[in-house]
């Protein structure tokens, strides 16, 4: 059964996770120096190469803070900023807790999704909007919450009052209204729902909310920037600051949003958000659309799962190799005849995106690979693949290489390079020698999607300059010459593909991305398909003379074939305004016009600023403990703290203690003391004895990530030296003799595992060891040992899961019962610490149903799932040797849920059948029934 400390503790973490990116502890390598600007508004943290950037950010930041549109508030609220410059990641965050925020300085390169817009400026306009949400919604409400759980209190209520939906969908606004980009201008970002509209697909607003893990359903950015866009529209500038308002403020103590929208519309919710998709099924004109249009599909969705084909090649026979993905299956090359029959390749390395290209049987990708170490560290390797022998070869090791391609004769690669300062150039990478060489880049110009030209004697690539428009670009391989196709423009640009003197790309026009040819000995540009969800990773089957490319649905993203058709046209048409006119976009300012870089002092900063920093306070309750813990952690996230407190009520004792991890060395240092005061026992009916007991501790653990090709790696190695101190008071110092009790814990872990994708309960293939070692070392023998497996399996179906588990366990018979039992014993019986013991048990996973229904705005049910179980456990005493089986048979009912429409959550109950006696309890009933919480393969 579930304590109800434990679940208390849990839904308390779960409802804060969801309203921060995963946080990584000692990300960064040591010698990674920092430099600061600190202002009366911000604090910019950097590497010191990303100074100009970094001045940028600082002077966005005092711009937007002084000319906000459409204010949610007239607040704001001092904040840092840390620049992390070391991952191949493209995000940001901002967390309440500790209150900061972290860009990824990584661009992101996929212009049709993304702008082309520098990508520190958009991270600044869009991050500052949450800063401005979260220093604006704190209320009388969320200060109470404040000072009860300090800023995870803050941020618990604000998400409870506002959906995420509108915390990003807002922010995406912002990006909007105050560039000539943002997302709400690219027709890639309303791809979603009108994907859905075209095929007649109206979910629910929970399913919308929640998503499922068997349809596509857009995510919180589309319905979020929809909704709160159609807000404005409707019914004014200042609609959502007074909704948000009357919601902060709990007007309504259930369901205060809804009721707010409700009481500034005057209609009710549902109806609000009815309105708003036929709003803009009106202005997209749905009704006159066709999502494939006269276009031949190839490829068919895959039932109940999301499915994508990406990046089609045409091979010498005719058939066709692309990247194949569902919700079932993870990324894999497949080969697709003319009849449709699939052939499976090969499952692609972890990589950060799909992109791959393709020449003469050969594959050129990059794949992800981590530091050891260092989580904010890791690069981007070459690979190539040749299709016929199915050999991969690495061409390089910890670099930082994207969107490669091969040339004809299959001795060069081209590839975008971008360091740790940011800096995009070209490089062409020999491939007998492995040489690298770096293609000058006089403009800075930011490349993407480089291509050879068919003699290899050029590169063309889709570029941007540094007010984020467009053009593609050819650079000669001998001279460095470069040459602009045709003018820059105001629309991204993406998937450039080479073929003789063809050029296909795709770029947005007004509501949709339209697939161009343009050809480079008439330097005359066609349009050659326009379907109004997207038209994307074209290439020409010369056999047929037929346009091959994908483009997005309902179902998924699927390849699309017709006659190539040539539509001359003079020129690319800059981004228009999408579905919102300029009174829903008060204050409007184009921001980016002319930005200026903040003259404030540059100094170093210094890695012990706030250090301990407590942020926030939690309580704990459980049957017969009362608790408070305080919570620290500094800005760069090296060091971190826990203080507590706890009272228990049965002994009437009393214990503080406080643990803190150093993270900004190779190992992970830790450090805890704990004291107890009056804690006490009976010897007999009259005699209660008392002591005071002292804990002390001091620990080094090295995580390390060794995740390489297509499978997740990590291996942990800690330990741990402990001090237990029994000091005996009152009337028991007459005749109980001080102790002490010292020992040493060490353990190693290994985890080795597929990928997964969405509807997989767990990896089809995985494995993990772990093996702990407890010993005393004052001179007392006492030791522990423990080890665990466990092998996954593919199951009879898809989603289906085999698990095989074992535990050995042994202990010494004099001191060895010191120690916590951690074996997992037999489910359903008390345990018992055998000083012999081992288990094997095997679990049998399977989904049942994919309900996806809620009751209320509470719990939202996305799958029902079961494990049929088998446990068995034999203890020996080692006094006697006599052995003792514990055998049981089970179902588990497990449903996976999303809570507050909000973080994912799961819980299960459980049935046991005992085969054997409960050596505890010999009349314990057979059937055992229980409430459980499931136990990650992590």
């Amino acid at each position: 059964m579930i304590k109800k400390s434990f679940f208390f503790s849990s839904c308390f973490f779960i409802l804060f996770a969801a309203n921060s990116y995963a946080q990584v502890f000692g990300g960064n390598p040591g010698k990674v120096k920092f430099q600061q600007i600190n202002t009366d508004t911000v604090r910019v943290v950097f590497p010191k190469s990303l100074e100009f950037k970094a001045r940028e950010i600082v002077w966005l930041t005092h711009e937007l803070t002084k000319n906000t549109p459409a204010p949610l508030g007239g607040k704001f609220k001092k904040f840092n900023i840390v620049l992390q410059n070391q991952t191949t990641e493209s995000n940001a965050y901002v967390a309440p807790a500790p209150w900061r925020s972290e860009f990824f300085m990584m661009p992101d390169l996929n212009n049709l999704a993304q702008t082309s817009l520098s990508w520190h400026q958009t991270l600044a306009i869009h991050e500052h909007r949450h800063l401005q949400q979260f220093a604006n919604f704190k209320r009388g409400p969320q200060k109470l919450a404040g000072l009860v759980l300090g800023q995870e209190g803050q941020a618990l209520l604000m998400g409870l009052a506002v959906p995420d939906w509108f915390w990003e969908g807002d922010a995406v606004w912002q990006e909007t209204v105050t560039t000539q980009q943002g997302r709400g201008r690219l027709p890639n970002f309303f791809n979603a729902y009108r994907s859905l509209w075209l095929a007649n697909k109206n979910y629910s607003y929970p399913k919308l909310r929640n998503g499922s893990l068997r349809n596509f359903v857009p995510n919180h950015y589309d319905l979020g920037y929809l909704l709160v866009t159609y807000g404005r529209e409707k019914y004014g500038a200042d609609f959502w600051q007074k909704v948000t308002t009357d919601a902060l403020n709990f007007k309504g103590v259930f369901y205060p949003f809804q009721k707010a929208v409700k009481r500034h519309s005057l209609t009710n919710y549902k109806e609000f958000v009815n309105n708003g998709f036929s709003f803009y099924k009106t202005e997209m004109e749905v009704e006159k659309l066709s999502a494939y249009a006269n276009a031949e599909v190839i490829t068919k969705p895959t039932k109940n799962a999301f499915t994508q084909y990406q990046f089609p090649n045409v091979l010498d026979d005719g058939t066709i190799l692309t990247l194949k993905s569902t919700y079932k299956n993870i990324p894999t090359w497949v080969i697709i005849n003319e009849k449709g029959k699939e052939q499976k390749l090969r499952v692609k390395d972890i990589s950060g995106d799909a992109y791959y290209s393709y020449k003469n049987n050969t594959v050129v990708y990059t794949a992800f690979e981590p530091s050891a170490r260092w989580g904010w560290k890791n690069y981007s390797v070459l690979k190539l693949w040749n299709i016929l022998s199915n050999e991969v070869q690495q061409l390089s090791t910890k670099t930082r290489l994207f969107m490669p391609d091969i040339s004809a004769d299959l001795k060069t690669v081209v590839a975008i390079h971008i360091g740790t300062d940011i800096k995009n150039e070209l490089q062409l990478i020999t491939i007998a020698t492995k040489d690298f060489m770096a293609i000058p880049n006089p403009n800075n110009y930011v490349h993407t999607y480089p291509k050879f030209t068919t003699d290899n004697k050029s590169v063309i690539s889709a570029v941007r300059n540094t007010n984020g428009k467009m053009t593609l670009l050819e650079t000669n391989l001998q001279t460095n010459e470069e040459q602009l196709l045709f003018p820059f423009t105001n629309t991204p640009i993406g998937f450039v593909q080479v073929l003789g003197d063809s050029i296909l790309f795709s770029a947005a026009e007004n509501e949709t991305d339209v697939l161009y040819l343009f050809n480079r000995k008439e330097s005359s540009l066609y349009k050659v398909a326009s379907l109004p969800n997207g038209n994307y990773q074209a290439t020409i089957d010369k056999a047929t003379n037929s346009l091959l490319w994908n483009s997005f649905g309902a179902d998924g993203v699927m390849l699309l074939k017709q006659p190539l058709q040539l539509q001359k046209v003079e020129q690319l048409q800059p981004l228009a305004n999408l579905y919102f006119s300029p009174k829903s976009a008060a204050g409007f300012k184009d921001v980016l016009n002319n930005v200026k870089q903040h003259e404030g002092e540059l100094k170093k900063y210094k890695k012990a600023f706030q250090l301990i920093n407590i942020h926030s306070w939690r309580p704990s309750i459980s049957e017969s403990e009362y608790g408070l813990t305080f919570f620290g952690e500094n800005v760069l996230n090296t060091f971190s703290s826990e203080y507590n407190y706890t009272y228990n009520r049965n002994e009437g004792s009393h214990k503080t203690g406080a643990t803190l991890f150093y993270g900004g060395l190779f190992p992970i240092l830790s450090a805890g003391a704990s004291q107890i005061f009056n804690r006490s026992d009976y010897i007999n009916a009259d005699t209660t004895i008392n002591w005071n007991q002292t804990n002390v501790n001091f620990g080094v653990s090295i995580p390390l990530n060794l995740t390489k090709g297509t499978t997740f790696k990590s291996l942990s190695i800690t330990s741990s030296f402990n001090t237990e101190q029994l000091h005996y008071t009152g009337i028991a110092k007459n005749f109980i003799k001080d102790e002490s009790f010292n020992y040493i814990s060490s353990s190693i872990s290994f985890l080795n595992q597929s990928q997964r994708a969405r509807q997989h309960i767990y990896p089809r293939w995985a494995q993990s060891f772990r093996v702990q070692y407890r010993r005393t070392v004052n001179g007392k023998f006492g030791n522990q040992f423990l080890a665990n497996t466990n092998f996954y399996f593919p199951g009879l179906f898809m989603n289906h899961n085999l698990l095989l588990s074992g535990s050995l366990y042994a202990r010494d018979t004099l001191r060895g019962n010191k120690f916590t039992n951690n074996l997992a014993f037999a489910r359903g019986y008390n345990a018992l610490n055998f000083p012999r013991a081992w288990r094997l048990s095997v679990n049998y996973h399977f989904p049942i149903a994919y309900p996806e229904f809620g009751i209320g705005n509470m719990i939202y049910i996305l799958r029902i799932r079961a494990n049929s179980f088998f446990d068995y456990t034999k203890g020996r005493s080692l006094r006697t040797g006599n052995t003792f089986p514990f055998k049981t048979v089970g179902t588990e009912i497990f449903f996976d849920t999303k809570i507050w429409n909000w973080v994912d959550a799961s819980f299960g109950f459980r049935y046991s059948r005992l085969l054997d006696i409960d050596r505890i309890d010999p009349r314990r009933n057979a059937n055992q029934f229980e409430i459980v919480l499931p136990v990650d393969l992590f």
